[in-house]
């Protein structure tokens, strides 16, 4: 079995000799491919309707009503949020697993992704505004202004983005969060999944030296 590419546009690969060593991990890219591919699909297909119902009406961007009346805005909010937060664990997977670096696997995700990074951070991971961290107050604003609106085709999150006046003062965010959910994977497909996504399994690979494990279900019913 020939070493299994992690990254195709830079080559990056993880040696057939250490397939077993890693199969958990392995397993986690698996099935993390496998659900950002089917978020992909279902905002793809929202923002298709949305798209269409735009060009009928001749709309470019839309913030509110109009072609976003009845949409899933709380759903569309949520995706965008759980699309950030795994494939940025992806990627970080990917850099340590070639580099076995903590360090140099952030630096990855960081070269590879950066606005996923920079709203997985401010957003997605935690709101700014709750954890705030070197952010100005326009920043900690926008980190919960989490609507989805219309731009150009493509449905973004953090495209609207206030400016705080204090006094003559004009307070504007320092950083761009915008994305856009479906343009992000179709330029993430080339690097990672130019074959699909890869078959994942819902099994376990036993370390050597481990016997037994624990399961601890029932705990959680206690404090949630």
């Amino acid at each position: 079995m020939p070493a299994l590419v992690l990254d195709h546009l830079e080559g990056l690969t993880l040696p057939e000799s250490e397939f077993e060593d890693h199969y958990d991990a392995r397993m986690a890219l698996a099935r993390l491919s496998e659900g950002l591919s089917w978020v992909y699909s279902v905002i793809a297909k929202t923002e298709l309707q949305t798209r269409k119902q735009a060009e009928k009406e001749n709309v470019r961007v839309a913030v509110a009503g109009g072609i976003l009346e009845g949409k899933p805005i709380g759903i569309l909010s949520c995706a965008f949020q759980w699309y950030a937060v795994s494939a940025c664990n992806y990627a970080q997977l990917v850099g340590w697993l070639v580099s076995r670096d903590p360090k140099l696997a952030k630096e990855y995700v960081a070269k590879v992704m950066p606005r996923l990074v920079n709203y997985r951070n401010k957003v997605a991971a935690h709101f700014a505004l709750a954890d705030p961290f070197r952010d100005n107050e326009a920043d900690l604003a926008a980190s919960v202004m989490t609507q989805i609106v219309y731009a150009q085709g493509r449905l973004c999150a953090a495209a609207l983005t206030p400016v705080v006046v204090k006094g003559a003062q004009e307070i504007t965010a320092s950083r761009d969060l915008s994305w856009s959910l479906t343009l992000a994977h179709e330029r993430l497909v080339p690097r990672y999944w130019p074959a699909g996504p890869p078959k994942s399994f819902q099994s376990l690979k036993v370390p050597h030296g481990t016997h037994t494990f624990n399961l601890s279900w029932a705990i959680c019913w206690d404090e949630y």
